[in-house]
Formats: C-alpha cells, structure tokens, sequence
C-alpha cells in the first residue's frame, strides 16, 4: 500500500509544481483567506473553515494551508483527501523537519482507516480502456491498486463500442477487496436494422389477400373453362332451339365467371404490389443486443421498440 501511495502523491507533486506561481494578490488574498479559516477551526466550526482553508489553498497551495485543510478533510470523514495532503506535506518539507514529522504521522494513522482496492484487467493496454475507483479516474494497467475510504466502491470499466462493466465492492478499513474484470470479447458488427413490425404485419395481411384474391380468380378461371367447353360441346351442337337458349346461357355464364376470374387476378395483384410497396417503405427500427456483465451476473441487453 506505501508503494502505490508514493506514486499517487508524486503524481499530485508534479501537478502542482507545474502551476506558476500566485501572484502577490492571489498570495495575499490567500493569507487573509486562510486566517479566517483559523479562526473557524478555532470555534469549531470545522465545516466552514474547510470551505476556505480549501479556497486558499487553490489561491496558493502552500505546505501551511495543506496541513491545515488536510486536518480538517479528516475531522469531516474526508480520509482519502486528507491522506494524500499530508503525505504530500511530508515529502515536500525537508527544510521544516517538525512539520514533515507532524504530517508523516498523520498520513501513516490514517493508513490504518483506508482501505486497499485491487483492481485486475487482462487487456490493460485496450485502446480506449478506461478505469474508474469511486470518483475517481486510474490509469489502466495489468494490477491496480488503490487506496480507498471503507465504504461501497463502485468499480467502472469501459472500452469503447462495448457495454461497460460496472460493480461494487465493500471494502473494511485496514482490508483489501479484489476484482478480476473479464476480459472484453472482440467487437461484434451491429445487426442490420429491422423493419418496423407493425408495418411489415400490415404487408403480410395485404399480401395475403391479394393471394387469396388470385387463388379465386383461378378457381373462376378454371369453372369458366369447363362450363364454356361443356357448352359448345353440348347444347351447342344441337340445332333445337330450346338447346340452343341453353348454349347462350351457359356461355354468358361462363364469360360472367371469366370476367369475375380477370377481376380478382386484377385485384389480387393490385393487392400483392401494395403489400411489397408497404414492406420496402416501411422505416427501419434498430434492435440493439449487447452483453451485459456484473462480477454477479452475466447476460444480454434488448434495446428498440416492439
């Protein structure tokens, strides 16, 4: 744990250090700042001061000001900040050796109350691999290892054009709580988007009649065919008068079931070309299904509209 500590106050060292430095108003409203936050702290009005011992600091992030606002992060329950301001203080004044002891015992008691999170991926060098400890953002590496206030931790992971994994641990004060994080799988072509169901279900129905519609005029075809052809070789042949009224009649009949055949194939393929124009334009509704993984549970993700 001292270890991953020394790199994250480092870390925050080198920020600092590449901060100019305050300007003499900056570094005087800062004193006049910082004294009124003593005087809250002196009251016991911890809440307050921490207000302004922070707002000086950012003005002018002296050692001084560190001190102070790290004591107050930790009387408000702040451990991980006030931690990482006192180790700081401690390796950055060596010309003041009572302030560098003071702000070393500090950090080392509040290592005690922090916990300890470890944090593995399989494929740390992913292009776009991000990790994220509670609020904050770690670098990706092989094994993480980050020091955390005991409470629940929400561990996120995401890589881009997969679903991000997202869990929580619980780590106990003076513990360390592990997470193995499964690997990503390879990135999967989104399916092409389907067309809206209720506008192909329409398609379908209207196609069906129009079926339906060319399935009769066949049937009426073929009756037109056999009563035409029974005719002219029946009652038609005959020369009687009466057989011959019969032979009229059967043949408008016929030609009546042959004109209803010319109606339903009409109809019918009216029918099918409206259906196949209500399919093509029918607008597309994309359907997304995308793992989902937990270190509790593991399964797939529907998003679109049924």
């Amino acid at each position: 744990m001292r270890g991953l500590a020394i790199a994250t106050v480092v870390a925050v060292v080198r920020a600092a250090a590449a901060e100019p430095a305050p300007s003499e108003s900056a570094a005087s409203e800062a004193t006049e700042i910082f004294n009124e936050a003593r005087a809250l702290a002196k009251d016991g009005r911890f809440d307050e001061a921490c207000v302004l011992f922070a707002k000086s600091y950012d003005l002018d992030p002296g050692l001084g000001t560190a001190v102070n606002l790290a004591d107050c992060l930790e009387r408000q329950g702040k451990l991980y900040r006030a931690w990482v301001l006192f180790d700081l203080v401690a390796r950055n004044s060596q010309n003041v050796q009572s302030r560098a002891r003071l702000a070393r015992d500090r950090a080392d008691a509040l290592i005690s109350k922090l916990a300890t999170v470890v944090v593995t991926l399989h494929d740390p060098g992913a292009p776009g691999l991000a990790v994220r400890i509670g609020d904050r953002e770690v670098a990706p590496a092989a094994e993480i290892r980050d020091l955390v206030e005991p409470r629940e931790i929400e561990i996120v992971v995401t890589l881009p054009g997969r679903p991000a994994f997202r869990t929580a641990l619980h780590p106990v004060a003076g513990g360390t709580a592990s997470i193995d994080i499964p690997a990503f799988g390879p990135l999967e072509e989104p399916a092409p988007p389907r067309r809206l169901r209720s506008r192909v279900y329409l398609a379908d129905a209207i196609a069906a009649v129009g079926v339906a519609g060319l399935g009769v005029s066949l049937g009426f075809a073929i009756a037109a065919r056999r009563q035409y052809t029974a005719a002219l070789d029946g009652d038609c042949r005959q020369g009687v008068q009466l057989a011959q009224a019969r032979c009229r009649r059967e043949v408008e009949s016929a030609g009546h079931r042959a004109d209803l055949a010319t109606g339903f194939v009409i109809g019918g393929s009216v029918l099918v070309a409206v259906a196949a124009a209500v399919y093509v334009t029918a607008p597309r509704d994309t359907v997304q299904v995308a793992p989902i993984a937990s270190n509790r549970a593991l399964g797939l993700g529907i998003v679109g509209r049924f």
